[in-house]
């Protein structure tokens, strides 16, 4: 197969890309010697110009051409989201119908709009002249005709190109009929004349500014004192807020105020839609790893600009509150205040009047804070994982059905997981009112004795429109990359496993005394500083010692773990930079005392290197990265590591040591293996035998395929497993039991939970994606 273009050739530029585009798509066309249709062309220039609908009806005939019929479907729908329907797509949507094996339908679609004859099929086919032959012989298969008689035409009559926008259709040359004729029998005096035929009218995007006064002060008091429930009240307020986006919409001005993304052109227009068509209160149901995320960053930025939200409150899982501080701040500009403050704990009250708040949703919907909140205002509020409000009577749909608020964004790749009844629990919270009562909606909608099957599709549908977006990786197009995850399980030395295995027993007692509960934090501290390497936790180890005083088990361990030297996994880690030398390679560590280990060993292997770590200034950290991206081959941090920055020039990540919480590891993953890698990523994992870090590992790797997971889909699968007690503190209360066999009991049901946990997540995606299929894209 040809090339696209030469590298230099490949994104046109100019006042106009998209004519650049459309002429090399009808240089593809008209080349005789080319047997594809061009559909690698086609893609390219729908990348670049992803709304033109010139292009997008070019990429269709492309695909037709190419067999490739769901890419032409693709293509026609996202047209007929922002265009009029012409013939044009009429016919290719025949085409493409046909390809699919509905014949009946194509054939009643060609019909229907006149188009079951070749002249007046290659008035409307973009394909050219060299195309002629194919479309004669695919509208005969299509109406099921013999082969043509001798009069059937052998060569294509002069084709007319769709006119650029704005611009008038240029008349066609003059030509003999011989040329452009088949042959027929000569007319007579009373035959008809040949109707004429009128092209149509070019599509054209206007943008006319303009601009709405009102006063806002009477409707402002009314809907302060509306019932937040009420129907009537909520269609009054979703187009009082629409007021504010009646000037400048299309402009979106978020886009130059943000940092260390590009958005691309489905996040745009997924933003677009949720502030005009939906006015703020949508469920975005996009698959995983599209990035919902940046999506709903997008969306405040606009209304923080915009002067239309001054207060945020965003409800996410514990796990991902960190990770939502981060990429608000970083790419957003947006601070917030977390629940993971001291200010929580210090001042409740204080705390959430704050403007922008990241709260976990487990802490939010505790008795003492939901008071609190629900006497709050809030312009919007952003719900992440959404699909755990599927249950109306649990204290998170409570919570967020109570509170008072403008907006509202729900998030969730898998939004039904198991009957109809959640959607209606998840779109009422968006529009009251939009099913009626749950009675009339399981009459109206629910087949009888199933749950999962809608009885009226289309007009069910047709409701999801007004309040759901959900994009796909096959319609964006989006190909993710490769990830291989390797293993590398390392011996420990004799002392290092008798020093572990004395510091696990002591560990244990310590549980003993209070409950596990009492001690949780400086057991986690300690059991992860052992696992991360022996500088870790020699340095926690002292710490704890000085804490118990005169307890001779703790200075004794003291002491064992200040006398080891090097330990396994840090040979391994040299060994593995050396492999490879030019790749760049981004090793994460979680402990300070082991980050500055690392640094010495790899200084005295004379690997060069750059650190980056929490403490270093905004200036440091910039030129940690430039000096990673530019000279040096590996990059030692600490888990905020590339944070807010673009690190994708780097695909092989190595975890020195794991964190127990399935998120973190995932978030690490995250910063090379995003939208925007175009390389295979490697990811190496370090491990010392018979450690509680090994265990948390064969349960991730073995029960939930971890690193094969889209980033993501981690949280999605966890689900409930990381609401109260958290899945790190579930692996600690395992392994802190004080027998072999309880120990192994434990963990055997912590992993039938995550097997379970996984199947549900898999059924999941199954059923919305026979719920939903393409049909809310953003087109």
């Amino acid at each position: 197969m040809a090339n696209v273009a030469p590298e230099d050739d490949l994104f046109p530029i100019g006042p106009d890309p998209a004519e650049a585009w459309i002429e090399r798509i009808y240089a593809v066309f008209d080349d005789p010697d080319r047997t594809s249709g061009g559909l690698e062309v086609a893609e390219a220039a729908v990348e670049a110009c992803p709304t033109d609908p010139r292009v997008l009806r070019l990429a269709a005939t492309a695909a037709v051409l190419d067999q490739r019929p769901n890419r032409a479907l693709a293509f026609l729908k996202r047209a007929s989201k922002r265009w009029l329907t012409t013939e044009t797509d009429h016919l290719l949507q025949a085409f493409a119908l046909f390809q699919s094996g509905k014949r009946v339908a194509a054939r009643d679609l060609l019909e229907r709009h006149g188009l079951t004859e070749w002249p007046e099929a290659i008035r409307v086919f973009p394909g050219g002249r060299e195309r002629f032959r194919w479309l004669v012989d695919t509208l005969d298969a299509v109406m099921v005709r013999e082969a043509r008689r001798p009069g059937r035409p052998r060569a294509a009559p002069p084709t007319r190109r769709p006119a650029p926008r704005g611009k008038a259709a240029p008349a066609p040359k003059p030509a003999s009929a011989a040329s452009h004729a088949p042959a027929r029998a000569p007319s007579t005096p009373a035959a008809a004349a040949a109707p004429i035929v009128v092209p149509p009218l070019p599509a054209i995007e206007i943008d006319i500014p303009f601009t709405v006064e009102f006063d806002p002060a009477p409707l402002t008091a009314a809907l302060a004192r509306a019932p937040e429930t009420d129907g009537r009240w909520s269609l009054l307020r979703e187009q009082f807020a629409h007021l504010g986006l009646a000037q400048g919409f299309d402009e979106l001005l978020c886009l130059p105020h943000l940092a260390g993304v590009e958005p691309l052109w489905h996040q745009t227009e997924t933003v677009r839609k949720v502030l005009k068509q939906f006015r703020g209160r949508v469920l975005l149901a996009d698959e995983v790893g599209l990035g919902k995320t940046i999506e709903a960053g997008m969306v405040l930025k606009e209304y923080a600009l915009r002067g239309m939200a001054e207060r945020m409150l965003v409800l996410t899982p514990a796990s991902l509150v960190g990770q939502w501080r981060e990429e608000l701040e970083t790419k957003f500009g947006l601070a917030c205040a977390t629940t993971w403050d001291p200010l929580l704990r210090d001042d409740p009250a204080a705390f959430w009047r704050q403007n922008r708040i990241i709260a976990s949703i487990a802490t939010a919907r505790r008795q003492e804070h939901t008071d609190r909140l629900l006497a709050e205002h809030f312009d919007v509020v952003v719900v992440d994982e959404a699909h755990h409000l599927r249950d109306r009577t649990s204290r998170s749909w409570k919570l967020v059905d109570g509170l008072s608020k403008r907006f509202l964004l729900l998030l969730s790749a898998t939004p039904v997981q198991n009957d109809l009844v959640e959607l209606y629990t998840l779109l009422t919270l968006l529009k009251p009112g939009i099913f009626k009562t749950l009675k009339e909606f399981r009459s109206a909608y629910m087949t009888p004795g199933k749950p999962r099957q809608p009885a009226n599709a289309d007009r069910l549908r047709e409701l999801m429109r007004g309040a759901m977006i959900r994009n796909t990786r096959a319609v964006v197009a989006l190909k993710l990359p490769r990830r291989h995850a390797t293993t590398i399980r390392v011996d420990p030395s004799p002392e290092e496993a008798a020093a572990y295995a004395a510091l696990v027993d002591a560990a244990r007692n310590l549980a003993a005394e209070g409950g596990a509960g009492r001690h949780r934090l400086a057991l986690q501290h300690l059991l992860g500083a052992a696992g991360s390497s022996p500088a870790a936790a020699a340095a926690a180890v002292a710490r704890t010692a000085a804490h118990r005083g005169d307890d001779p088990v703790w200075r004794s361990l003291a002491t064992r773990w200040a006398a080891l030297g090097t330990g396994g996994k840090e040979a391994a880690l040299i060994d593995l930079l050396r492999r490879n030398p030019a790749e760049k390679k981004l090793v994460f560590v979680h402990s300070r005392e082991t980050l500055g280990r690392l640094a010495d060993l790899i200084a005295e292997a004379g690997i060069a290197f750059a650190q980056f770590d929490g403490s270093l200034s905004g200036p440091d950290k910039d030129a940690a990265i430039a000096a990673f991206r530019d000279e040096a081959p590996v990059l030692l941090c600490t888990e905020s590591g590339g944070e807010g920055r673009n690190i994708q020039f780097c695909n092989t990540l190595v975890n020195f040591d794991l964190p127990w919480n399935p998120m973190a590891i995932e978030q690490r993953i995250g910063r090379v293996d995003r939208i925007g890698q175009n390389r295979e990523v490697f990811v190496f994992n370090l491990v010392t035998r018979g450690t509680l870090e090994e265990q948390v590992l064969a349960l991730l790797d073995e029960k939930i395929a971890m690193f094969e997971l889209v980033v993501g889909e981690v949280g999605a699968i966890l689900g409930d497993l990381d609401g109260e007690q958290g899945f790190s503190n579930l692996v600690l209360d395992a392994w802190l039991e004080t027998t072999d066999t309880a120990r192994v009991a434990a963990f055997d049901a912590l992993g039938e939970r995550l097997d379970q946990a996984r199947r549900q997540h898999e059924d999941a995606k199954a059923l919305d994606e026979a719920l939903f299929g393409e049909d809310f894209e953003t087109g």
